[in-house]
């Protein structure tokens, strides 16, 4: 055989195991017989395959169910503790963590508040190495860490992880890949997204926009950020910098943002000014005291929370008549409060010209706090769903300081379309 004809053989059996191997991770088991349906292989391709899977540990199979006549299919089923992902979410009050297995099962979350300030970068990677190591070490024998994947309110350079800026942690040019990997003693590659990116890929592959190719996700916390899904493409920009939402201007002349504008969205909708629209001063009430009050049904609560609303249709018209999604999705604090700012945030909405309101469905993230852990493993698991063995003979070797890369604009399309 031809070094060119067993090359070109090689890459259809890459290409076959990533397609079944996509098939388990986002929709779970199935059976030979639905592998078949799902991915079009005939029944000798999909046992090659499975069975091929089953050798490097990352599926098993299990007899399948008797019904009526005839021999049951065998059910295949991704082994959730054979690669692993460790995920974090840094906010401004603390930094969430998960060891995030193959076929999205979340295996251990650990959240804690910051020990200092988030401003004490020091501070936040060895609480970040502290969890990772940890976490790691409960993995199961034999289990292979993909990577660490860090979630940041703020902008992120690529590929580098480079924090150029994050108002909400103060953070300025902070090298915070770096640093984590001199942290780790280099064992682990390494990645860092923004938090609107890393929710929208989550929302789009796992939650609410589930099956749609043209997202908008909104995160609303100390401050507001945000990603967008155009054709089942991340939409990066030119610098990787795309879905800044919260500065955008609403309120020419309003309140000075954290990032020294004036009237940003985030400025009229983050937790600092829902804190204030209920009568608290945000120095001394947290947004956790809003949400107690409004799920008690105290009336200036309530009122605050639905004048915030307004502002956060307004908004969300803007960029609804800019992208035209399909699906928008609220997330964190903004998904928590949307049941009590609805009526007023629909009013507002109605703003959007006629054409993009009726194709925009308001819905709520399914995924809620756990949105940037889920989004962020997705990214160090990229590598082995497009190529499953040669990943895990790279993994499985010695790990070098090889920096992993956010998906590319197409990452994320591809994982759909071969999971459909």
């Amino acid at each position: 055989m031809r070094r060119a004809d067993a090359s070109a053989q090689d890459e259809v059996r890459r290409q076959n195991l990533s397609a079944v191997l996509r098939q388990l991770h986002f929709h779970g088991p199935a059976s030979r017989s639905d592998l078949v349906a799902t991915t079009g292989f005939n029944r000798s391709t999909v046992g090659s395959l499975t069975s091929e899977l089953v050798k490097t540990g990352l599926v098993r199979e299990r007899p399948g169910v008797v019904r009526g006549k005839g021999r049951p299919s065998n059910v295949v089923e991704p082994v959730s503790t054979s690669v692993h992902v460790l995920a974090f979410d840094v906010t401004q009050s603390g930094v969430g963590a998960a060891r995030v297995g193959l076929g999205g099962y979340m295996l251990q979350v650990r959240r804690r508040l910051h020990q200092t300030t988030p401003m004490d970068v020091p501070g936040v990677v060895d609480l970040i190495a502290t969890l990772a190591r940890e976490m790691d070490s409960r993995a199961a024998p034999g289990s292979v860490c993909l990577g660490i994947v860090v979630s940041i309110p703020g902008s992120v350079r690529q590929p580098d992880g480079l924090v150029r800026r994050s108002p909400p942690l103060g953070w300025h040019e902070v090298p915070i890949a770096d640093l984590l990997r001199v942290a780790t003693d280099h064992r682990f590659p390494i990645a860092v997204g923004n938090d609107g990116d890393l929710g929208a890929v989550a929302e789009y592959l796992r939650g609410s926009a589930r099956g749609q190719q043209d997202v908008l996700y909104v995160r609303g916390e100390a401050g507001v950020g945000g990603g967008v899904v155009v054709d089942g493409e991340l939409l990066k920009g030119a610098g990787g910098y795309a879905g800044e939402v919260g500065h955008i201007v609403v309120k020419p002349g309003g309140r000075v943002c954290s990032c020294g504008a004036r009237g940003c969205w985030e400025a009229e909708i983050g937790d600092a000014a829902i804190i204030r629209s209920v009568g608290r001063d945000p120095r001394e009430a947290e947004i956790d005291d809003v949400l107690s009050d409004v799920a008690v049904g105290n009336r200036r609560a309530v009122a605050g929370v639905r004048k915030t609303g307004e502002w956060v249709g307004i908004g969300l018209a803007s960029l609804v008549n800019l992208f035209n999604p399909r699906v928008v999705v609220l997330g964190g604090t903004l998904g928590a409060l949307y049941p009590t700012m609805e009526p007023t945030l629909a009013e507002a909405f109605a703003r959007a010209l006629g054409p993009m309101r009726e194709q925009a469905l308001l819905v709520r993230s399914e995924l809620g706090s756990d949105a940037q852990l889920i989004g962020a493993a997705e990214v160090a698991f990229a590598d082995v769903l497009e190529d499953p063995l040669g990943t895990l003979e790279a993994r499985r070797g010695d790990v070098d300081d090889t920096e992993a890369e956010l998906p590319a604009p197409r990452s994320v399309g591809a994982q759909r379309s071969a999971s459909r």
